[in-house]
């Protein structure tokens, strides 16, 4: 009676918005909006074998249910929120990737739309874990520098454990230095960097997600040779906050508890579907000093999720905790050290 002949309509959207909704001004739009799949419940199309947890909730929402079921493209991208500037609070990130299950009523089924009223919407989230059992390579880089008026080179080569790291855990970087050059090493940086793509606005740029700088050793002169491992950390409770980092979409926003986005998975060149394309690499760079200049490799490596309810996302949520009690006594301290109490007494007023 409700329907009145009408159809109803349930999509998988896909929100893409590269910029605040408070800019949007004289028509322009920051937001680009995507149906990735659609099904038609009223009057309903043919029936699928329900799934069990299809039939209990069926059975617990009564004769007034009707399953449905939506699915993912193979390349559609995860979750993914982006920080807009670093005192942003969490719960007013807009842009990112975002997804919802829409629900509307439709005179046909050419409307795409339908009226206000009609449309009820539910946010999701997509995510992506690591099963583990997945053959790892040890991916490694070597580069060398010669100069102009010098003979000789500075050979640099970076070397991982493997290829695929769980947000949280430790990445030893392993850094061999080989100078037979005139040129000394001044010191070496290793730097985990996040770099971002926005596919939709072919648009790029990387994060700084966690640093670690050493002299030990240096300066490096001529016929010498060093071995360093540089441990750095991947989480989001360290580094959040930065302009254009990129953290993995959650469906409460208002908590802190978020990860650093998963690293994208890429199965083809066909990536104009992803909206934003995340991808991680461990940085080194030697610095020669003087007219020497720079030397810098990047070794790549994959950031995901450790499959829940095993020990990599206990030790995980362990991680987090201990960041955050780090996060709350450095401010506590900074707040602290800015506090200030006059004591010198005022002069007496003469009557």
């Amino acid at each position: 009676q409700t329907l009145k002949g009408k159809k109803v309509y349930v999509q998988l959207m896909i929100t893409f918005r590269h910029g605040v909704e408070e800019q949007e001004t004289m028509g322009l739009s920051f937001k680009k909006e995507m149906i990735l799949h659609r099904v038609q419940l009223t009057p309903q199309e043919p029936k699928e074998p329900e799934t069990t947890l299809q039939k209990l909730l069926c059975k617990k929402l009564g004769d007034g249910a009707v399953p449905f079921k939506l699915q993912f493209p193979n390349l559609a991208p995860n979750s993914v929120l982006i920080c807009a500037s670093p005192d942003e609070s969490p719960a007013q990130r807009q842009m990112g990737v975002f997804y919802d299950v829409r629900a509307h009523m439709a005179e046909s089924s050419e409307d795409f739309v339908g009226k206000k009223p009609t449309i009820v919407s539910m946010a999701i989230r997509k995510t992506l874990y690591f099963g583990g059992d997945v053959k790892q390579r040890t991916p490694s880089s070597t580069v060398d520098k010669g100069f102009v008026f010098g003979s000789g080179k500075v050979v640099l080569e970076v070397s991982l454990d493997k290829e695929v790291f769980y947000h949280g855990e430790d990445i030893a970087v392993h850094v061999s230095v080989n100078n037979h050059s005139k040129k000394p090493v001044k010191n070496i940086q290793a730097i985990l960097v996040q770099h971002c793509e926005l596919t939709m606005i072919q648009g790029q740029y990387k994060c700084k997600i966690a640093r670690l700088e050493s002299q030990d050793g240096c300066p490096l002169t001529t016929g010498g040779s060093l071995s360093r491992t540089f441990l750095l950390k991947p989480l989001s409770q360290i580094c959040q906050g930065f302009r254009g980092l990129c953290l993995d979409g959650c469906l409460s926003k208002a908590m802190d508890d978020t990860n650093l986005a998963s690293s994208s998975r890429l199965d083809s060149n066909e990536n104009d579907m992803l909206g934003v394309v995340v991808s991680y690499s461990a940085r080194v760079t030697l610095s020669l000093g003087g007219m020497g200049g720079s030397l810098e490799t990047d070794v790549p490596f994959k950031l995901v999720h450790p499959k829940p309810g095993t020990q990599e996302e206990n030790k995980l949520q362990e991680e987090k905790t201990s960041a955050r009690s780090l996060q709350a006594e450095s401010r506590r301290k900074m707040f602290q050290g800015q506090d200030s109490v006059m004591k010198e007494s005022l002069p007496d007023q003469e009557s």
